[in-house]
């Protein structure tokens, strides 16, 4: 089980990734739909 330092760490490790992910299209306006399948998609490890 991981400390809670790691667990930290992972946060952000997967907020900066989301991050990198809506850098790549800064035009794009997201609905709450659409976040939801981006961040689902980032957890089951899919390639978006």
């Amino acid at each position: 089980m991981p400390t809670e330092n790691e667990r930290k760490d992972i946060q952000k490790a997967m907020a900066y990734d989301l991050i990198r992910i809506f850098e790549k299209n800064p035009e794009k306006t997201y609905t709450a739909a659409e976040l939801k399948e981006l961040i689902d998609a980032y957890i089951s490890g899919l390639k978006q």
